[in-house]
Formats: C-alpha cells, structure tokens, sequence
C-alpha cells in the first residue's frame, strides 16, 4: 500500500474515532514518559555505578602505595538492610579489639563500597581482583540477610601466610543480625575470628611467647564466660582455640590455672551420645585432656594422672591411625624409603663392582 493511501486511511479513520485517537495519543505519552523515566534511571545508576568504581579505584591505589609498616585491611560496605550501621559496628569492632588479637601489631582500615552476592563465584572473584589492586592483606565484606538468627554472613579473603590474591583463603561465618544481638561481647568474638584469619597462627598456639598467649586465652575465656548468642560451631570454635592456649601455657610456663576449667570444658565432648554424635570434636578433646593432664603431672608427679593422660592419648593414636590421610602419609613415607633403599643397593653393587676384589 502507497504511504499517501496509508495516511489518507488514517486520518479517515481518526476523524471517524476522536474519543479512541484521543486515548492513543494519551496512552503514546505516557509510554514515551515512561521510557524516558527508565532510560533515566538506567543512566543515573551507572554514573553511581561508575563513581563507586572511581572511588574504590583511588581507595586502591592509596592504600597500594602506602608504605608504612602494619596490616592493610579493606573493608567492604555490607550488603542488605542497614548497610551504614552494620559497617560501623563490624569498624568498631575492629578498631577496639584486632590490636588485642595481633599482640600490638600495626595495622590500616580502608573503607570501599558494597559488593553484591557476597557468597557467590563472582562477588569471590571481585573480592580478589580488589585485593590485588590495593595489595591488602585482608578483605572483609557481609550481607545481611533478614533478622533470622545467622542472618549476618561476614565473609574475608586472607592473605596470611604469604599467599598471592589468587591463593587468598576464603572463609564465612555467620553471626545473629538482630541489633539486640551483637552487643556485649559479640564485637570482640567478631574481631577474634578475623584477627584468626588474618593471622592464621592464631590457631596454633606453639608459635607464639606463653605470655602472649595467656593474654589471649585471657579473652577468649571472657568471651565464653558471656551470654553471646554465638552458634554452636563458633562457640566449639573458639573454646577450641582457648584449650589449646590454656594448654600450652601451662606446658610451657606452668601456669596451671586455666587447666581445671580445660579439663572441665572438654569431658563436656566425652559426654555419652556426644563423642558418637562429633567424633572430630572428641578426638581434640581428649588430646586437650591427655596434655593438660601431662601438664599438671609434671608440675606434681601423680601417677593416676598420667595413666588418665596415656588411656586418652592412646585413644587418639588409635584413630589417628584408622585415618585415611595419616594411612596415605604412612604409604607414601614407606614407598619414599623404599626407593631411597633401592639408590643405595644399586650404589652398593656399583662399588662392588668398580672396586671390589
């Protein structure tokens, strides 16, 4: 059809139906402003989009040029409902507790935008190339997902232990999201876990001064001493770490006041139906108990005590070896000696032969 015949039919039909073309032309306004309102939109949160990566991209660089002695942490804008009071209270609990955790040690906070999908592949991979832009050592971000009682996930990328951006260890935890919840001690019990991340000798006990680490099972104790809502798994968690600080202090100092409530603490594990139900948490708790007990002996000699100690220790020895990753050390150690046994036969016979009789 010619367009002159097209429009001729149109403004036939327009003047035959004012009331519908008047409906048209009104409906053809509102889409044109609601198109307009969503290109709007659209261009609005790109620029944001575009100024937050700014901004992160000069956080970066500042903080990758620092020079100045200490830890370099970024923290991340939370994700979800509050987001400016869920990063004051996780700054807050940092600034007041990580130097008691890193014994004094330096340390930096930068601040960086939100990063979405906190506990999806790509928030990880985003998380690691803005680790790598500002050099930092750890990187916490969080999502806060309602007011259920692990509603808080706090998330960190940590290069302790000399590891790369790309090798950093990924690690969540979750803590109640009720406002109500994350007072008292539940700042300090955050910044503990953190601080563990950050310097994963923090799980080992033996690597460091025992003053040191008294003052650190000191706190842990406070922690389990209070009402925090923490879930079972941080609390099993932390009173793990505490044991193994009590412990070591009493071996290296003899410092045995923390060793009545280890012993205490960890029978908890060796209740009927529990050491069946945890059979890892058992195994670590008679290992605490075997060398506490060990510990106590050798401040006093007691004979029933270290029978007690030999009767738990042996237990672990026992499942220790039942382990398939200890069977798999225990093959390829004996194949290692083996082949090194066939080297020296062989060297054996060479000598033989280039100088023997």
């Amino acid at each position: 059809m010619p367009v002159t015949d097209w429009l001729t039919s149109a403004e036939t039909w327009s003047a035959a139906h004012l009331q519908e073309t008047r409906l048209l032309a009104a409906l053809g306004v509102v889409l044109a402003g609601l198109a307009t309102l969503w290109l709007l939109v659209l261009l609005v949160r790109l620029s944001i989009r575009v100024l937050r990566a700014l901004q992160d991209a000069g956080t970066a660089g500042a903080l990758k040029r620092d020079k100045s002695p200490g830890y370099r942490i970024v923290l991340m804008t939370p994700d979800g409902r509050a987001r400016g009071a869920t990063r004051k209270w996780l700054a807050s609990a940092l600034d007041a507790h990580l130097a008691t955790f890193n014994f004094g040690a330096p340390y930096k906070i930068v601040r960086m935008n939100v990063l979405k999908h906190g506990q999806g592949a790509g928030a990880i991979a985003r998380a690691r190339r803005r680790m790598a832009s500002a050099d930092a050592d750890l990187l916490v971000w969080a999502e806060r997902r309602g007011r259920r009682a692990g509603g808080l996930m706090i998330s960190s990328l940590s290069r302790g232990g000399g590891l790369s951006a790309a090798e950093a260890r990924h690690s969540v935890f979750a803590l109640p999201s009720r406002k109500s919840s994350l007072s008292g001690l539940m700042p300090k019990a955050a910044a503990f876990l953190l601080a563990k991340q950050l310097q994963p000798a923090l799980g080992n006990p033996q690597s460091f001064r025992p003053e040191k680490i008294k003052l650190l099972a000191a706190e842990l104790g406070e922690i389990l001493d209070s009402d925090c809502p923490l879930s079972d798994a941080l609390r099993h968690e932390i009173e793990g770490d505490y044991c193994a600080a009590a412990v070591h202090v009493a071996e290296e100092a003899g410092d045995l006041d923390g060793l009545d409530r280890v012993i205490a603490l960890r029978r908890v594990h060796l209740a009927e139906g529990a050491a069946q139900t945890y059979p890892e948490r058992a195994l670590q708790a008679r290992m605490d108990i075997g060398r506490a007990l060990l510990a106590r002996a050798a401040q006093r000699f007691d004979k029933g005590l270290i029978q007690e100690a030999i009767s738990h220790l042996s237990l672990v020895v026992e499942t220790l070896r039942a382990d398939p990753s200890i069977l798999r050390a225990q093959g390829a150690s004996d194949a290692m000696f083996k082949a090194q046994g066939m080297l020296e036969n062989q060297n054996r016979k060479r000598f033989a032969v280039n100088f023997g009789t």
